[in-house]
């Protein structure tokens, strides 16, 4: 029997938090190998918009989210030093799609502006926000905001392309990524087998999304460490202009926007939000496209959607088990077995 091959860690999941962790135990010298059952960034980070959150948006829902604010707050500088090169991971060769995220209140939300505001100002004041949101003069708000916004806010928040992300930090690890169909765990014996291939890993870490979940069943972990918050999310393209942000009112994120262009030309928009939050799981995938156009049309009203197309895909945020099963305030690493050491994390 051929003997087991030995690393120092062996990572789980090949979407952005996965290849981050790769690369930096790389750099700290260790010998690891990730291994994936899926196209690279299939899960989550392909789905996700690409805002690095600094907690602007969180800071407006409300006092029991300053934890959150405080958890993310340096994530933008964090970020930007790695995009210019002076920090680790190098991802100079990643595209910022945005150097920055906008936060505006519609007319529509003119109360819901007031208690904002007043927050904002509490959060800003405390120093809790490393990237502050400074007001805009009207003349320097974007083509699809001069009509229809009541304030806008611009926040150094990056927008980043979660492709080029992938690609950036795989140039330099590739020869450790591996696609793996099959995975056998015989922890008794220390073992993981890999499509057969016997590995002996001294630590084990799970980043898989919601692939953790089925990780740690098969390693006999008891149920309960995760929880799902499913999505719509929609895709509208068409003569749009360009827009990074987050349409707020009452506290609340209605809409946010991301744009790209594609191949033909065309503006595609991203769009999430609390609309993605409540038709999430709808029985007529119609009528909530329908649903989110009747979003944009209220709080954009003057945007032009004439031959506009939609469409809508599911998504998922996988996250760590809380109370009442509300969003975590940060990031969640946990040791969940001894010898080899096992570790789940789940980014924010």
């Amino acid at each position: 029997m051929t003997a087991a091959r030995e690393c120092d860690v062996l990572v789980f999941g090949g979407g952005i938090a996965g290849l981050w962790a790769l690369d930096a135990l790389r750099r700290a010298g260790y010998g690891a190998l990730l291994v994936e059952k899926d196209a690279l960034g299939a899960g989550q980070t392909i789905q996700s918009q690409g805002i690095v959150h600094g907690g602007g948006k969180y800071a407006l829902r409300g006092v029991s989210d300053l934890e959150a604010v405080r958890a993310i707050a340096a994530m933008p500088a964090r970020w930007l030093a790695c995009l210019e090169g002076s920090g680790e991971p190098d991802l100079r060769a990643a595209k910022v799609r945005s150097r920055s995220c906008l936060l505006w209140v519609p007319k529509s939300g003119f109360f819901g502006d007031l208690a904002s505001k007043g927050l904002m100002t509490l959060v800003v004041g405390a120093g809790l926000l490393a990237t502050k949101p400074v007001e805009m003069p009207e003349s320097e708000w974007p083509e699809a905001l001069r009509k229809s916004a009541l304030k806008v806010y611009t926040m150094a928040e990056p927008v980043l392309d979660t492709g080029s992300v992938l690609s950036a930090l795989l140039a330099k690890n590739e020869d450790r990524v591996r696609r793996v169909a099959k995975v056998e765990f015989a922890l008794e014996k220390g073992e993981v087998r890999l499509d057969g291939a016997a590995l002996r890993p001294r630590a084990i870490v799970f980043a898989a999304g919601a692939g953790n979940e089925a990780l740690l069943e098969k390693i006999g972990d008891a149920p309960g460490r995760m929880q799902r918050r499913p999505l719509t999310m929609f895709l509208l393209r068409g003569k749009l202009p360009e827009l990074y942000g987050h349409c707020v009112v009452g506290g609340k994120t209605h809409l946010t926007v991301t744009s790209v262009k594609s191949a033909r030309g065309k503006t595609v928009w991203q769009v999430g939000g609390e609309v993605s939050e409540r038709t999430a799981g709808a029985a007529d995938p119609a009528a909530a496209r329908a649903e989110a156009v009747a979003e944009v049309r209220k709080f954009l009203p003057d945007l032009d959607l004439a031959g506009a197309e939609i469409a809508s895909y599911p998504a998922v945020r996988a996250e760590a088990a809380t109370s009442g099963a509300r969003r975590p305030s940060g990031v969640h690493v946990e040791r969940v077995r001894v010898e080899p050491a096992v570790l789940v994390a789940w980014p924010t």
